[in-house]
């Protein structure tokens, strides 16, 4: 019998699964060893703070994402600005700063547990 996976891990393991997915893209494509490295880094975060929501530990989940969010919105917003491209720093900056939207409501939602 397979557990149904939560509305909140989804975007967890969602972001998880891009990061990873994108960092070995780009090491595959250009050879980036870091964009591999913070690729899988990112998504294994991500992918643990779904883990921690699927298992009840909610609060912490949220703020685990809500971090790696907010530092891929940070970091990514900042390399965007100086290459002047949208792709791919400003896509994932964009898909951070929209992840730590989300994360944060569930965060203030959840501060009490």
């Amino acid at each position: 019998k397979h557990k149904k996976m939560g509305g909140s891990a989804h975007l967890s393991f969602t972001m998880g699964a891009l990061m990873a997915a994108g960092g070995a893209m780009a090491f595959f494509r250009k050879g980036s060893k870091m964009s591999l490295i913070g690729g899988c880094g990112a998504g294994a975060l991500f992918v643990g703070s779904g883990l921690l929501i699927q298992s009840g530990q909610n609060r912490n989940g949220h703020v685990l994402a809500l971090g790696t969010s907010l530092a891929l919105a940070g970091g990514m917003g900042a390399r965007a600005k100086t290459t002047g491209k949208f792709m791919p720093a400003g896509m994932v900056a964009s898909l951070g700063a929209l992840c730590a939207l989300y994360q944060g409501k569930k965060v203030v939602e959840w501060w009490q547990e």
